[in-house]
């Protein structure tokens, strides 16, 4: 039994008998929107269920930030299914209260919007323990983590839920969420922490951007690591850009109501179809930045750090082969790097994130380590046609072809010269017995003589 009960509703959380016809467009785009990112977050969670399934089957492991994006797009489910069911107001042309409709979207706006902004802080921890610290948790401790934020998020929740009961979500606006009476139980158990989720997000790849300018700058890379650095370290801006221009749309007219200036339906719209594209730009940014990681067929290591962003503005990189980039320092300026016993160490790094480095082993001697990191990738059409090319250009080639090659200015050649095959092994059985009767003579010469 709820503890508080709610007076009677008054106009702006009770049913709206019928939709403005303005208000119609604004709320279709918010419905189109929401499936699109339903219908994303939807298929790459399959595919990220179909991985899971198949790393552990074949290598007993998986990925912590490949949960963590999981985890990520069960919350971009939960937040564009609550939108999504404004194609029922669009339905009856009205917000009904007191139906399981504005029950359910109540509820999950409130979970959705809240587990999104805490499993985009979650990632961006991660990536900051990742990249900055090296450090990654334990595989107990890290699962008890996934379990703990859930735990929170729904308890959070379920806190309203269990004072208000069924008065708790009527309509806010053009669709259902807690009472505006309830001004304390919305900023205390939802928006505070969403802006603590943005200003965490934000804070987070700050740092990670200023800490890998510094050390590109310090020299601390080599020259080719510090290019990719530099190409990775725009990637840190990016992300808290896309939740903050998401969410920080929604949350600042809520605000507003609570400051006594309650928002017009369109701009509640407008700040809707924001935040429900969080989970198709969801997909599409980690589907672009980290595709290595997601779309890999063996599961990617832990330790990889920097190694697993992809700047997709890049030029595309050749896909096989590799060239050699050899850098190295100078004696009055010693290269940062790994050193081994004492001795400093020249670097040779590949395109293909492979190095090798040259390390002394002793006062006149060195010695050549590589250190090679492969990944696998689905082939793409573009892939075929290369390797169709590179067979083609190692293909042997036929008489014909290599005295067209060679002759370069002869079109017509006639082969009557070149021996057909029959002719060659008769060649050569001639010549294994007339080797055969040089042997028996000689020996035969010898004979005489030794006579």
């Amino acid at each position: 039994m709820p503890k508080h009960i709610l007076g009677p509703l008054d106009a702006d959380s009770a049913t709206l008998p019928e939709l403005p016809g303005h208000i119609r467009p604004w709320l279709q785009a918010v419905v189109v929107l929401s499936f699109l990112s339903f219908i994303s977050a939807i298929t790459l969670l399959s595919l990220l269920t179909y991985r899971l399934i198949r790393w552990q089957r074949k290598a007993k492991r998986t990925n912590q930030f490949v949960i963590l994006i999981f985890n990520l797009l069960i919350a971009d489910i939960q937040q564009s299914l609550a939108f999504l069911l404004n194609i029922e107001w669009l339905r009856v042309n009205s917000v009904v209260v007191g139906t399981p409709i504005c029950y359910t979207q109540g509820w999950l706006v409130s979970t959705g919007d809240l587990s999104s902004g805490v499993w985009c802080f979650a990632i961006g921890l991660h990536t900051f323990a990742s990249v900055i610290l090296n450090y990654r948790l334990g595989k107990r401790c890290f699962f008890a983590c996934i379990v703990g934020l859930w735990v929170f998020i729904y308890g959070i929740s379920l806190i309203g839920v269990g004072m208000y009961g069924k008065e708790l979500y009527v309509r806010s606006g053009v669709w259902c969420w807690i009472h505006h009476d309830l001004q304390d139980l919305r900023l205390w158990l939802h928006y505070f922490w969403i802006f603590v989720a943005e200003f965490g997000n934000v804070f987070i790849y700050v740092a990670i951007y200023t800490i890998l300018i510094f050390r590109i700058r310090s020299g601390h890379y080599t020259p080719e690591q510090a290019k990719r650095v530099k190409e990775v370290s725009l990637l840190m801006v990016v992300y808290p850009v896309v939740y903050v221009i998401c969410t920080i749309p929604l949350a600042s007219a809520r605000m507003s109501a609570m400051g006594g200036n309650p928002p017009s339906y369109a701009r509640l719209c407008l700040a809707a179809c924001m935040i429900t594209s969080n989970g198709w730009l969801d997909v599409l940014l980690y589907t672009l930045t980290r595709r290595i990681m997601i779309f890999s067929d063996d599961p990617p290591a832990d330790d990889n750090g920097i190694d697993n962003f992809v700047a997709f503005w890049n030029e595309k990189p050749r896909r096989f082969g590799g060239t050699w980039a050899i850098s190295g320092g100078d004696t009055e300026h010693p290269m940062p790097g790994r050193t081994r016993r004492g001795f400093r160490s020249l670097s040779l790094t590949l395109d293909n994130d492979s190095q090798n480095d040259l390390v002394g082993a002793g006062t006149k001697d060195i010695k050549l380590i590589t250190t090679t990191q492969v990944y696998s990738e689905p082939a793409q059409p573009e892939d075929y046609e290369e390797i169709e090319e590179m067979a083609r250009q190692m293909r042997p080639r036929t008489p014909a072809g290599r005295w067209s090659e060679e002759s370069g200015a002869i079109k017509d050649v006639e082969l009557a010269h070149i021996p057909s095959t029959k002719s060659l092994r008769t060649l050569r059985s001639l010549h294994s017995k007339r080797s055969q009767l040089s042997e028996r003579s000689s020996k035969v010469d010898s004979k005489a003589e030794t006579r």
